[in-house]
């Protein structure tokens, strides 16, 4: 964000700045640092899909909430700084890569030119040539050799420098990795399952959508801090109910995506149920008081991908069967070959 704060005068950043907190509050939003990042960036108008995306949700008369800001901070503010940050390793990688193997061959040069002059003092050695000539290749080759030493204390500098920057690469996969997880759950987040079905294109794959019931009631009832309880809990329960290369994640909100790869339909109905199943005999009990929350459930829509089918008409299909569930009262599974 200070990049784009930069480019603003100090009236206009008062200006955007107010325009913010007055959006946040007047929405009964507080103004923590992400969502005033994201009111700021909507009033300031450097990111057209943001604006694009909030506008929609106020033109819908919806009521913001924090979940809403979250998700258009993953799509249009997050996105972008992993985009960068994606590549900072690799860039930085090519460039000592190429570095290394110019010094290489030079190294490698250096060396024929010691050897080609060691053969031709030896053939001097064997001949009646003039001794001030021998001594000029005697010196030349005591330069070759100094030349060569050097560049092998270079090489061992250089080779130290590729120790200290493959640890910073290392360091800068593991901040990208941490861009791919959802911070309230430990689940991964959007990017991380687009990035994951870009690598899955030829796989066989079953996705299950899971929404959380009546979840905008648990929180106006008890509050945001119980509403993440909610939502950690039922992460928890996805872990506890996929295996292997099963990908869970949290879409944004109260919504939920299950990858299932090499999985049938029958088989992820399967799966869903067994999660529906078990959250809704979820009982949460707040340890100080012994406060008991009341049962909730989901909701949970499943496709299966079909040969001609693109990343948008697999997520439309689950989200049409997702939407079944909720129209059929909610707390069920239903699957594709269901919806008319």
């Amino acid at each position: 964000m200070s990049l784009r704060v930069s480019q603003h005068s100090l009236k206009e950043a008062k200006n955007y700045s107010a325009q913010a907190i007055e959006l946040l509050l007047g929405h009964g939003i507080a103004p923590s640092p992400l969502n005033y990042m994201v009111a700021y960036e909507y009033c300031g108008g450097g990111n057209p899909g943001l604006k694009a995306g909030l506008d929609k949700l106020l033109g819908e008369a919806k009521a913001l909430d924090g979940f809403m800001l979250r998700d258009l901070y993953e799509q249009h503010i997050a996105s972008d700084q992993y985009k960068n940050l994606h590549g900072m390793g690799d860039d930085l990688q090519h460039l000592l890569t190429s570095l290394m193997e110019n010094i290489s061959e030079a190294g490698a040069g250096v060396a024929v030119f010691g050897a080609t002059l060691t053969k031709h003092i030896g053939s001097l050695d064997s001949q009646k040539g003039p001794e001030s000539l021998k001594a000029i290749a005697a010196d030349l080759l005591s330069a070759t050799v100094s030349i060569q030493s050097r560049n092998q204390g270079l090489q061992q500098r250089l080779e130290e420098t590729r120790q200290e920057t493959d640890h910073l690469r290392k360091e800068l996969e593991q901040h990208r990795r941490e861009a791919l997880v959802d911070p309230l759950t430990g689940l991964f987040n959007r990017r991380a399952m687009e990035s994951q079905l870009n690598q899955w294109t030829a796989k066989p794959l079953a996705m299950v959508m899971l929404d959380i019931d009546h979840f905008k009631r648990i929180n106006d009832t008890y509050g945001h801090a119980i509403g993440d309880i909610v939502i950690r809990n039922v992460a928890d329960t996805l872990r506890k109910c996929i295996r292997g290369d099963d990908f869970a994640v949290r879409y944004g909100g109260e919504e939920f995506v299950v990858l299932l790869p090499d999985t049938g339909l029958d088989g992820a109905v399967t799966v869903a149920e067994t999660i529906r199943q078990r959250i809704a005999a979820l009982r949460l009990v707040r340890k100080q008081d012994n406060f008991t929350l009341a049962p909730f459930t989901i909701s949970a829509g499943v496709a299966t991908r079909r040969p001609d089918d693109t990343l948008e008409s697999l997520f439309q299909r689950a989200d049409s069967a997702l939407y079944e569930s909720k129209s059929r009262g909610r707390n069920c599974v239903t699957h594709e070959d269901l919806l008319h």
